[in-house]
């Protein structure tokens, strides 16, 4: 006979996880809580409006509403709707003030600017003695997708090389081109070209 060894039970009992179940304290959906939400403020919207705490509109048809003046004589109701009238009737037109508006150029103001020498700008960036500095001054402004040149100069014996970006036409395109400089920690002047 097989003697059976008996269990001695203490006073704690330990409760086994199962796997792949879940407690049952499972916080609410983010979307319930809105759908609730949203249900409370129409409710609220609703009993609001039976309840007369909204204000109705005052004219639902978008008519206009006659306003009676208490006087003793009619004309004065009829010049009053005589100047009304007038007023509405008046209509504002675009093309007829524009045709006052017109400025005649004289002649010689019109020479005066067909005779001007158009000017080009250029954007300098700096003036080096050694070939190799304006060399490398020009390879960072390519990294920043602009193209320099390198212009050499001879100056009381001494040759300079300067680092210039352009000619522009327009004075407006070569400031563009500065502040795109500044930004990226280039210091440029802006020269005219003779």
């Amino acid at each position: 006979m097989a003697t059976r060894k008996r269990k001695i039970s203490t006073s704690k009992k330990t409760k086994r996880k199962v796997a792949g179940r879940s407690p049952r304290n499972r916080k609410m959906p983010g979307w319930i809580i809105l759908l609730i939400g949203m249900l409370a403020g129409l409710m609220i919207a609703v009993f609001g409006y039976i309840n007369g705490w909204v204000p109705k509109p005052d004219n639902p048809n978008d008519q206009p509403i006659a306003q009676s003046t208490q006087t003793t004589s009619n004309a004065v109701i009829e010049d009053k709707s005589a100047d009304l009238k007038i007023e509405q009737k008046k209509d504002y037109d675009f093309y007829e003030t524009l045709q006052g508006m017109e400025v005649i150029i004289d002649d010689k103001e019109l020479k005066q600017t067909q005779n001007r020498v158009p000017t080009s700008y250029i954007l300098q960036l700096g003036a080096f003695k050694n070939i190799a500095d304006a060399e490398a001054l020009k390879a960072q402004v390519a990294f920043i997708g602009l193209t320099a040149k390198i212009h050499s100069v001879d100056v009381n014996q001494t040759i300079w090389h300067h680092v210039r970006l352009g000619p522009y036409k327009s004075g407006r395109k070569a400031d563009i081109v500065k502040k795109n400089l500044d930004s990226n920690g280039f210091d440029a002047l802006i020269l005219r070209e003779k």
